[in-house]
């Protein structure tokens, strides 16, 4: 099967301005994200997609492929849909990897790829163990619960599940990171499907496709990714870079 990453970049963002761009240990976010993602291995193509020249000159600067989308995209799964469209060679798997994911490790990205060697999976996605009590109701922390199939059966930006119990159970909270993986014809699939309540009420796209019964796997992954959303973010990324 040959793959292909595509990160979708755009200059619109109410809590970071020109995310993509901003400055991150002396490199712009967006080439962070493309490193790591050259690191994988079995991957056939890493490219940028997006709808703004001034990212597409950026990318080109430092040897990365930049695929121009439309404005009118709606969100980053419609944007990569479009570019694997005019991606140069035709691909079996496209995996989506958020430009806000600097510290994306190359081993997640490999068993979200390997996933796909199971017929049955044509949507899979990385979840990861949420450590912290504090980030369980962080909002821009997505939660996750799976069945026993490990299908994931709803995302929230809410905790979940929530423990109401008076034994005080151990609770283990997963936390969805930023990377979907889809078979080509899935993903034409699903950008046709029209928008949902619960999609529009937790600002979470993947709740469309869960709505309209396509299965999603979940791939549980060890992982110390941060998504960066704010300049406090920015900070978190730069500690651990500066400790590494």
């Amino acid at each position: 099967m040959k793959r292909a990453i595509i990160i979708p970049a755009r200059l619109g963002s109410t809590r970071l301005p020109r995310k993509p761009l901003h400055m991150i240990a002396g490199m712009t976010l967006i080439e962070r994200v493309y490193r790591q993602c050259k690191k994988a291995q079995g991957i056939d193509m890493v490219v940028i997609a997006t709808d703004s020249d001034e990212i597409a000159s950026h990318v080109n600067s430092f040897g990365a492929g930049a695929i121009m989308t439309p404005e009118r995209c709606a969100n980053g799964t419609e944007r990569i849909a479009y570019a694997a469209k005019h991606l140069a060679a035709d691909f079996d798997i496209v995996i989506n990897v958020q430009g806000d994911e600097p510290l994306i490790e190359p081993a997640v990205i490999e068993q979200v790829a390997a996933a796909f060697d199971d017929d049955r999976v044509n949507i899979a996605t990385p979840i990861s163990h949420l450590k912290e009590e504090t980030d369980t109701n962080n909002p821009n922390i997505v939660k996750v619960v799976t069945t026993i199939k490990e299908d994931i059966l709803y995302f929230s930006r809410s905790r979940i599940p929530y423990n109401r119990s008076e034994d005080k159970i151990n609770t283990t909270y997963w936390r969805h990171i930023g990377l979907y993986a889809f078979r080509k014809k899935i993903l034409e699939e699903i950008i046709e499907l029209p928008s949902t309540e619960l999609e529009n009420i937790e600002k979470l796209e993947q709740l469309r496709w869960l709505y309209h019964g396509y299965s999603i796997r979940a791939v549980r992954v060890e992982n110390t990714s941060i998504e960066v959303n704010t300049i406090e973010d920015v900070k978190k990324v730069e500690e651990i870079l500066k400790n590494k």
